[in-house]
């Protein structure tokens, strides 16, 4: 079901396994938390396409008018923009693309179980409760098909487990994917700041249907 990638491991060794998701479990700076306290004081949801070759660039652009000054100020912010951008890096590597989509935000809304209908996904949750994954075994995949509610998707809830924040994952998609969805302590409203990096037409096709674009 999971794959934990070794620190010395490239993210392609996940293409050439059969898990449903790869994982790089990393510790949390311990001097995070009142940086992300600060930062949650203001919701927000922020997208854009981010290059290989200027990540840190693509990203700081991206935030600069959406994020606050005195955050922008704070010695953490540019610690975060190097992570994420080294995590931008390493995922156009793994996608084999120039530029990845990418998603940042603390409104995170997929209450229902779910597996994502791209082919993979890199998921951080920097801040408050990480993914929650519903193991095959534990699940009724029937009743997913059929759209019924969480109640009946879930066969053993003692078998629910979550990822941990600033580890990195990345999930196999389509309909063999594994069941997942936001926790409920990031749907009640309780500090969350998620990253989600998808192939670069992700959002290219998101923006030509909207309109819009960056």
């Amino acid at each position: 079901m999971i794959y934990y990638f070794n620190e010395s491991d490239s993210f392609d060794i996940f293409k050439k396994r059969d898990e449903q998701i790869g994982v790089l479990n990393r510790k949390s700076p311990k001097n995070c938390m009142n940086f992300f306290k600060k930062l949650l004081k203001t919701p927000f949801s922020i997208s854009g396409i981010v290059g290989q070759k200027n990540t840190r660039m693509d990203i700081e652009r991206h935030l600069k008018h959406n994020i606050s000054k005195s955050i922008q100020y704070d010695s953490f912010y540019d610690n975060w923009l190097n992570d994420m951008s080294e995590i931008c890096k390493m995922f156009c590597i793994f996608q084999k693309q120039k530029k990845v989509s990418f998603w940042l935000g603390s409104d995170r809304g997929c209450k229902r179980y779910h597996v994502d209908m791209v082919p993979f996904r890199l998921l951080v949750t920097y801040s408050g409760q990480g993914t929650e994954i519903l193991p095959n075994e534990a699940a009724d995949r029937n009743a997913f098909i059929q759209g019924e509610s969480n109640e009946k998707i879930v066969r053993d809830k003692s078998k629910l487990m979550h990822l941990s924040d600033w580890d990195i994952s990345i999930f196999r998609g389509g309909k063999n994917g594994i069941l997942h969805r936001t926790p409920n302590s990031a749907l009640e409203g309780k500090s969350s700041v998620l990253m989600r990096l998808d192939h670069e037409d992700y959002l290219t096709e998101i923006y030509k249907i909207n309109g819009a674009y960056g």
